[in-house]
C-alpha cells in the first residue's frame, strides 16, 4: 500500500520563547518509509533544534501571574470543548482504505470516523478553510478548500455538534514558518493591484469580503459557529504580511519563490526572516514584531471578523501562537492584538511539550503562560494543536520529538496521563478546550503522536489516550499537572 507524501504540517518545534543564543536551523528532509503510506511533507517544514541555553530572563515568578481566587473562571459555565473531531487529512486515509474501530463501532468514512470519536468524547467538529472555493490544481495531498470544508460543516449539522471553522487567510497554508498569501481569485473580489504591493487599509476591504461571504457560506449548511478561528499560528504575522519563511517552508503548497515582502506594508517586513526573529532575543523579537507586524496584523485580523460579524453578528473569535511557554510573548502578542482592534474571545496556543527539551520547565511555563493570559487579560485559553507521543518518534522531519516530560514518559501511559493530567487541571477553570492535532493519522511518521494504533496494516484501534480527556473532565484538579 503507498501512496505520495501528501501532507503539509505545521512546524511545531517552537518552544523558542527561551532562546537567546542561535538557533541551529536544518533543512534536511525526512524520508518516508517504504511501507508508509501518508506522510508529512518533510521537505516544506524543516525543523528546529533549540540546542542553546535557556534565557534567564525567562524565569518567571508564578506569584506574578496567579489568577484572583475570587474571580470567576474565563467562560464559567460554557462547556469544555473536547474538540476530537476528524481532521484536514481524512480524504487521503480513506482514499487508501484505511479504516477504525474500537470494538463497537467501524469508521470507513469520515461521518462514521466522527461517530466515533463522538463515542469517545468529541464535542465538536473542526476544519480549515484556505482561500479558494475548490482544491487549486498542483496543490498536493491537503485539501483545505471551501467544499472541503464544507463537508464537515454537514457533518457536524447532522451531528448537531458545534462546527469551528478556521479561516486561515491563506491560500493553502500557513504557520508559523511561513505566512503566505490570500487568493481570492475563486470570489470575484477585484484588488487595486499585487496583494503584497497594497497598503493594510487596501487589504481591509478585500478580507472583509472573504470572510463575509465565506461565513455566508457556512452558515447556509445550517451548522452552529461557537467560535470562529482566523489564523494560523500567526505569532510572526498573517495573509502574507509576514517575514520571509524559512527556507522551504511553504514550497510545497505554494512552489518555490512563492514569497513576496509585503512592501505595500512596511518594507522592513521583507527584510526580516523567521529564522531571524527566532535567533533574537525574545525582547528584541516583541519589538521589532510591535514596530512592523503586529499593528497590521491587528488590522487585518479585525477586518476578518468584521467580515464574519456582518452575516453573524454575534460571532466569537479566536487565533493561535505556536509559542505556548512563555508568558512575556504570550502576553505582548494578545495584547497588541487588542490594541490594534483586534480583541479576541479566546486566546489560543499550539502546544508539543516533546519537539524541544527547552525550556526544560516547559510545562510548568505552559501554566504560567496560561495563568498569565487569565489573569491580566481575562481570557479563557484553548490548545489549538496539541499532541505527545506514545512511542518514540523515529523517521521523518520529527524524529527528534522524543524529549519526554519528568513524570510523563514516552510510552502509551505517558500520552495518556499527560492528557488526562490537562484536562483535568483544565476543567479546573485553566483551559476552555484542547484538540488533539490529527489524532486519527496512525500510519506515517506521525503515527506515534497520535491516539490510535495498528490492528493491521489499514486498520486502527484506539490507544488508551482516546478517552484521556474524558478521564480527565471527570476530575477536575488545579493540581493535576506534574509539572
Amino acid at each position: 500500500m503507498t501512496c505520495p507524501a501528501l501532507f503539509r504540517w505545521p512546524l511545531l518545534a517552537l518552544a523558542l520563547a527561551s532562546c537567546s543564543q542561535p538557533i541551529a536551523v536544518s533543512s534536511d528532509s525526512g524520508t518516508a518509509p517504504p511501507d508508509a503510506s501518508v506522510q508529512p511533507d518533510a521537505a516544506a517544514s524543516p525543523s528546529l533544534d533549540a540546542s542553546e541555553p535557556e534565557d534567564a530572563a525567562m524565569v518567571v515568578d508564578a506569584s506574578s501571574f496567579a489568577p484572583d481566587a475570587a474571580s470567576p473562571a474565563p467562560d464559567a459555565g460554557v462547556p469544555f470543548r473536547v474538540s476530537l473531531s476528524i481532521s484536514p487529512f481524512d480524504e487521503v486515509l480513506f482514499a487508501n482504505s484505511l479504516s477504525f474501530t474500537d470494538g463497537v463501532r467501524v469508521a470507513t468514512d469520515m461521518a462514521g470516523l466522527e461517530d466515533l470519536l463522538m463515542a469517545h468524547g468529541g464535542t465538536e467538529v473542526y476544519a480549515r478553510f484556505g482561500t479558494p472555493k475548490t482544491k487549486p490544481a498542483g496543490a498536493g495531498g491537503i485539501d483545505s478548500s471551501l467544499a472541503r470544508g464544507l463537508d464537515r460543516a454537514r457533518i457536524a449539522q447532522a451531528r448537531n455538534l458545534p462546527f469551528n471553522p478556521e479561516l486561515g487567510l491563506f491560500r493553502i497554508y500557513s504557520d508559523v514558518s511561513c505566512q503566505s498569501q490570500p487568493d481570492f481569485t475563486d470570489w470575484g473580489i477585484t484588488l487595486p493591484g499585487a496583494w503584497e504591493t497594497l497598503t493594510v487599509d487596501q487589504m481591509v476591504p478585500a478580507l472583509q469580503q472573504y470572510t463575509a461571504l465565506a461565513a455566508t457560506e457556512i452558515l447556509k449548511t445550517g451548522v452552529r459557529v461557537d467560535v470562529w478561528d482566523l489564523g494560523n499560528e500567526v505569532d510572526f504575522g498573517t495573509a502574507g504580511v509576514a517575514p520571509k519563511p524559512i527556507p522551504g517552508a511553504c514550497d510545497g503548497d505554494e512552489g518555490a519563490g512563492w514569497y513576496h515582502a509585503p512592501d505595500g506594508v512596511d518594507p522592513q517586513i521583507g527584510l526580516q526572516s523567521v529564522v531571524g526573529l527566532l535567533t533574537m532575543a525574545e525582547a528584541d523579537r516583541i519589538t521589532w514584531l510591535q514596530a512592523h507586524v503586529w499593528s497590521s496584523e491587528a488590522k487585518l485580523l479585525a477586518a476578518a471578523a468584521a467580515g464574519v460579524r456582518s452575516v453573524a453578528p454575534n460571532a466569537r473569535f479566536a487565533t493561535h501562537i505556536s509559542m505556548s511557554v512563555s508568558p512575556t510573548f504570550a502576553l505582548a502578542f494578545y495584547q497588541a492584538m487588542r490594541q490594534g482592534g483586534f480583541a479576541v474571545d479566546v486566546a489560543g496556543f499550539s502546544c508539543y511539550p516533546s519537539a524541544s527539551d527547552k525550556p526544560t520547565d516547559r510545562l510548568h511555563q505552559l501554566r504560567l503562560t496560561v495563568e498569565a493570559v487569565h489573569s491580566q487579560l481575562g481570557l479563557p485559553v484553548f490548545l489549538a494543536e496539541y499532541s505527545y507521543p506514545a512511542q518514540p518518534m523515529a523517521t521523518g522531519p520529527y524524529a527528534s520529538w522524543n524529549n519526554a516530560i519528568a513524570n510523563y514518559p514516552i510510552s502509551e501511559a505517558g500520552q495518556h496521563d499527560l492528557l488526562v493530567d490537562l484536562a483535568s487541571w483544565g476543567a479546573s477553570g485553566a483551559l476552555s478546550g484542547i484538540r488533539p492535532w490529527a489524532p486519527e493519522v496512525f500510519v506515517g511518521d506521525w503515527a506515534p503522536m497520535t491516539l490510535f494504533k495498528p490492528l493491521s496494516t489499514t486498520r486502527a484501534q484506539p490507544r488508551t489516550g482516546l478517552d484521556a480527556i474524558t478521564q480527565g473532565l471527570a476530575a477536575p484538579n488545579p493540581n493535576a499537572l506534574k509539572d
